[in-house]
């Protein structure tokens, strides 16, 4: 018996749950159901017939794939192994492992980080006879993806760039490396080069799902929109209002780029919000209203009016943190509150200090979206570049990381041979090593013993991790006195020694169980997950969220806190200096946050705030305030009793911390 969508879904996401042939526009608002509505739009095809390795269902996070997956899989009842439901760079990965051998690379490439890249910038702008400091690598790494991503083009003076970004692109390939841009850059490449590959593509993906379509780059839209082309069944689903990553290549232009290479689409608007009061979607909706270049759409909810939502002024950031950390302890006595409902929003990083200090010194437990992530670790980063160079022998970034690593005298002058030998006869680093311990050899006979030494472990280790990969870490750790290294770097610390020594070993179980519960997996398709996938760890979820309204899309609590919202903050000042257009994704930015709230939203800003050189300046509120109608807001201070209280609570809360 086929599913009644009619019954399920409300009358527009029916109808486009119900439309499978050609190709369809959703503008789906914010908290309209759309993850929703396109779990059971996967569903109806699947019940009219269409083959699950026919439909691709494309979206930005692994969060995101993994949740529209496993509802889809909950609704149907069955595993559904050939549906493809993942993230535009996952999905680039798949076609570069299975093709990229006719781009001239190996199909065992290894995929770099921005981490790796870093490196490898470094080590390309001494290649080229330069000095490192004199070069900023991180502003490097960003003009050379948008030069990858064609959002930018090479300087036409011969400067010392162009020379460092070419060579940058052939070490890349020499050492059969890629990038995260490069998973949408190749199969691009490779569909345009072999028509026949992009052929076989389109043939096995004929229903495709595009969901944040507000978010994809230019060159993202061309991937899949090639792909496409030949079946036209493509939907997707997106909101021009929500478009708020221009500044890593999103372009919600792309929506009208969508009407113009697809005349023949179908439209269809979800404005039903099921997520905010009456009262937070309407200022949502007369803040949006001042961009003019947009799809009109009005959000609506018969969730009811709800309150007020509160403008709170403060003295300084001190008492803007401490006023919402009082007032997040009386929300947490309300009946089936938990910390984790309440987010607390700001404009830029630099806000977040403050804040989390306070709820600190409060006894509020706290997590901060974006921070520094597992595989960002140093430890976890060592070990991942053994494995590298296990799986691929050419990674030299990597050999050059653990080469010294814990040292075992092969120094600067023994590493600068290596490179010399291997630029002079265009071979890998660990070829290098072979040639330059021979018999003919200059190095000295302790250096040549250690270089010897360290191939030999090399090839010990590739061999434990071919046959027991779920073992290798523990082998290097133990063969290369890893501990040992860390006692030294931290003599006064055992703790930390323990803390680092014990993330090694979770990272050597997180390999144990992927092989486990993924058959097809091997040690290489790990490292890989690992580049894309960041951080798999569960966070604890009985925290308040504390974040970037950048990193709150897609996310909604409760409560929400939007702090730090004065003109000199939000619409950020260097932004709008920048190009003065961008006025309409800060209020975007602006949207989004509001958005996030379920019941109760409260906006604050300091009257007074400390600049970089130290300097008290006063401010205004964000005009963004104005642009929200009067008599949806409710104004307020903090009462010089709310002061007192505060201060004392987190006296209090710091004496018992310390157990004074």
């Amino acid at each position: 018996m086929k599913t009644d969508l009619t019954t399920l879904l409300n009358s527009e996401q029916a109808k486009a749950a119900s439309k499978i042939d050609g190709p369809l526009l959703i503008i789906a608002g914010a908290g309209s159901g759309k993850t929703r509505m396109i779990t059971y739009r996967i569903l109806h095809m699947l019940e009219e017939g269409i083959d699950e390795r026919n439909i691709l269902a494309l979206t930005f996070t692994n969060k995101a794939a993994k949740e529209m997956s496993d509802r889809i899989r909950q609704q149907v009842g069955k595993p559904l192994k050939e549906l493809t439901a993942t993230t535009f760079h996952s999905f680039g990965l798949g076609i570069l492992k299975q093709y990229i051998h006719h781009l001239g690379y190996h199909n065992d490439f290894t995929l770099y980080d921005t981490n790796d890249n870093e490196a490898l910038i470094k080590n390309c702008i001494i290649s080229c006879g330069y000095q490192i400091p004199d070069y900023n690598v991180r502003s490097l790494i960003t003009l050379f993806s948008n030069l990858k991503m064609k959002r930018t083009e090479l300087p036409s003076d011969g400067s010392t760039i162009n020379e460092i970004y070419k060579e940058w692109l052939l070490t890349q390939k020499a050492y059969n490396v890629v990038d995260f841009d490069d998973l949408i850059i190749l199969p691009i490449k490779l569909f345009e080069e072999k028509p026949w590959i992009l052929e076989a593509v389109q043939d096995r993906y004929r229903y495709i799902m595009v969901d944040e379509f507000q978010d994809t780059s230019l060159m993202q839209y061309k991937f899949v929109s090639m792909i496409a082309k030949k079946y036209r069944n493509i939907a997707v689903v997106g909101d021009d209002d929500q478009s708020i990553y221009s500044w890593r290549g999103a372009n919600y232009e792309n929506i009208m780029m969508f009407e113009r290479d697809f005349p023949e689409r179908e439209e269809f608007k979800l404005e039903r919000n099921y997520r905010s009061t009456g009262n937070i979607l309407k200022a949502a909706n007369a803040l949006i209203a001042h961009n003019t270049e947009r799809k009109e759409k009005k959000l609506w909810t018969e969730e009811g009016t709800g309150a007020a939502i509160s403008i709170m002024r403060h003295e300084d950031a001190f008492e803007e943190s401490s006023w919402i950390a009082g007032h997040i302890k009386e929300d947490m006595k309300k009946p089936g509150m938990k910390y984790g409902d309440i987010g607390v929003l700001v404009r830029t990083n630099a806000l977040i200090t403050e804040l989390e200090n306070t709820f600190t010194e409060m006894s509020i437990p706290v997590r901060i979206s974006g921070g520094k992530s597992f595989f960002d670790r140093r430890e976890i980063r060592d070990m991942l570049c053994y494995l590298k160079v296990l799986l691929n022998k050419s990674d030299d970034t990597s050999l050059l990381r653990i080469i010294n690593t814990p040292r075992r005298g092969i120094g600067r002058t023994t590493v600068e041979r290596l490179r010399r030998k291997a630029d002079d006869e265009v071979i890998s680093l660990y070829d290098a090593i072979s040639r330059m311990t021979g018999e003919n050899s200059v190095l000295q006979e302790k250096t040549k013993e250690n270089l010897k030494a360290f191939v030999r472990k090399i090839n010990e280790w590739t061999a434990i991790a071919e046959k027991h990969p779920e073992d290798v870490l523990r082998h290097i750790v133990e063969d290369t006195g890893y501990a040992g290294m860390l006692a030294e770097e931290f003599p006064d610390n055992p703790k930390q020694v323990d803390y680092k020594m014990k993330g090694i070993e979770i990272l050597s179980s997180r390999i144990a169980r992927f092989i486990k519960e993924n058959q097809k997996a091997s040690l290489l398709t790990y490292v890989n997950a690992a580049a894309i996938a960041g951080d798999e760890s569960e966070d604890d979820e009985n925290k308040v969220n504390l974040m970037t309204m950048h990193a709150s899309k897609g996310l909604e609590f409760r409560i929400v806190y939007l702090a730090g919202i004065s003109a000199a903050v939000i619409p950020s000042p260097r932004s709008i200096r920048e190009c003065e257009d961008n006025i309409d994704e800060e209020r975007r930015l602006f949207y989004v946050a509001i958005t996030r709230a379920r019941e109760k939203l409260v906006i604050n800003y300091p009257e007074n705030i400390t600049t970089q050189d130290g300097t008290e300046t006063h401010v205004l509120p964000s005009p963004f305030i104005d642009e929200i109608p009067q008599e949806l807001l409710k104004s307020e201070e903090m009462s010089e009793e709310e002061k007192r209280r505060s201060q004392a609570e987190m006296l209090k809360a710091f004496l018992a911390e310390r157990k004074l």
